[in-house]
């Protein structure tokens, strides 16, 4: 089967990519600046394929979805902040649908939202065929710490990972900045210490077209740095993303993980982190629930503070049993299982289109 691959931003899609290569010829879009020629090939690609994947529902596959008549499917993947975008899919002509898990929620009630200001112009159905999936981790890449040379299991300390790939104010570095200092100030006397991983300085091409203009925010996590005055070696910034090798290697190292975003699709960096063993407190961001415990969510910056404190408390071997545990709990997030699981419905969906 001829697969015609459409992504936006590819950083997620990579096991999905691989499993589909294994079973089927697949040939990958690429924007091309030129506005003619970019659709000259994306209309190339959609005569040639048996199926088109559309990985994010943004930009041009919005457009490649208003297209009538094409007679093949097409297939769209919404990540998380793209469910935004629903209203601009023509889903008449979207065939199947693939959404995180928490996200669905928000997309029904967008939907439901959208109808009731709307009545005159109801949204059409969505696909009949939807596939709940979230894209998963490496669970052979993120493991935890190995025992040591006697079989000791390895000593958690208080290192927290806070992990935001570009400074924004979505991730809300500020609010961690002011909730490490609380916790300072209240729980000071244990060796808490927090790295902050990030790229501070994206190009700003990158820093307008895709996130906005985000000098004045960066310029305010700094200065926040600055004004709180932090003890030595309690603060670490690491103003670049680490190279996929160091970055499993590192996450090791986490005995908790911060997340303190108002909305992330999967949380990958999270999930990690988790992966290896790290114990995550979470912001409760719409849809957070879909995905962990409720003892990992926190309403409020002054909870996941409290939660931090009490996991501090914890005995030696409490804290291992929790590293255990959300070892386990996240293991049900396999990004292999998932990419199959996703290539089985793109196989589905296009079936009846091939007779």
């Amino acid at each position: 089967m001829k697969i015609a691959f459409f992504s936006i931003n590819k950083t997620f899609c990579r096991f999905i990519i691989e499993e589909l290569n294994k079973h089927h010829t697949v040939k990958i879009w690429y924007r091309n600046p030129n506005a003619r020629i970019n659709w000259t090939n994306i209309l190339k690609l959609l005569e040639w394929c048996d199926v088109a994947y559309l990985e994010w529902l943004q930009m041009e596959n919005l457009e490649i979805s208003q297209i009538n008549a094409l007679g093949k499917p097409l297939v769209a993947f919404c990540h998380g902040i793209d469910v935004f975008n629903h209203d601009f899919m023509n889903w008449t002509n979207i065939a199947g649908l693939i959404i995180q898990d928490s996200h669905y929620p928000v997309l029904i009630k967008l939907r439901a939202d959208w109808n009731k200001m709307h009545p005159d112009k109801p949204l059409p159905q969505l696909p009949k065929k939807t596939l709940i999936k979230s894209l998963g981790v490496d669970l052979k890449t993120f493991t935890p710490l190995p025992y040591g040379p006697d079989g000791e299991e390895p000593v958690p300390e208080y290192h927290i990972i806070t992990h935001a790939t570009i400074i924004r104010p979505i991730k809300r570095i500020y609010e961690a900045l002011q909730q490490f200092y609380d916790l300072i100030q209240l729980d000071g006397e244990k060796p808490w210490n927090m790295t902050l991983i990030a790229n501070w300085s994206p190009p700003p091409l990158q820093r307008s077209l895709e996130f906005g203009f985000l000098d004045d925010y960066v310029f305010a996590c700094r200065e926040l740095i600055d004004q709180l005055n932090f003890p030595p070696g309690r603060v670490a910034l690491k103003t670049q993303n680490f190279p996929p090798e160091t970055w499993a290697q590192f996450a090791k190292t986490a005995d908790l993980y911060w997340c303190t975003s108002w909305r992330e699709s999967f949380g990958l960096s999270m999930a990690e982190v988790c992966a290896s063993g790290g114990y995550p407190l979470i912001n409760h961001y719409p849809g957070a629930e879909k995905l962990y415990p409720k003892k990992h969510l926190c309403k409020t910056s002054g909870e996941m503070v409290r939660k931090t404190i009490e996991w501090g408390n914890l005995s030696k071997e409490e804290k291992i049993k929790e590293r255990k545990t959300i070892r386990k709990h996240i293991e049900q997030y396999d990004g292999r299982k998932a990419a199959k699981d996703i290539r089985i419905f793109i196989e589905e969906i296009a079936q009846p289109f091939r007779k």
